[in-house]
């Protein structure tokens, strides 16, 4: 890493998700809001640490990939749908760690909480 740069911990992760979390819920409807979930993703990238940096590099991939599509060229479209085929193992896996680590649903943003059963005796 550079001089400078924020170390790769999951502390430093969930600290710049909860920044991003609220625009990484939302689904993109305009190629500026595409561009701007690519950044989202990018700029956790930069921070992820390497229990979660292939996967989360794999789903920035797949954004920056959806984000260059020409959907008027079916060789393109199909491109990017089989690369999220490919990485649909990377996405489950990045969820689940952020779930973990950072107690966030990226799919819709919200807290995760445990649950905590009681027994009555």
């Amino acid at each position: 890493g550079a001089c400078g740069s924020t170390p790769r911990t999951a502390t430093n992760f969930c600290r710049q998700l909860a920044v991003e979390v609220e625009g990484i819920a939302e689904l993109p409807a305009t190629p500026n809001a595409i561009n701007e979930m690519v950044e989202r993703y990018e700029r956790l990238l930069d921070v992820a640490p390497l229990a979660v940096e292939n996967d989360w590099r794999a789903l920035t991939e797949l954004l920056r990939a959806a984000a260059d599509l020409d959907a008027s060229n079916e060789e393109s479209v199909q491109d990017v749908v089989d690369q999220a085929y490919a990485n649909e193992r990377a996405a489950q896996d990045a969820m689940e760690w952020v779930m973990t680590n950072c107690g966030v649903d990226i799919s819709t943003g919200g807290s995760v909480t445990p649950v905590v059963t009681t027994t009555t005796p």
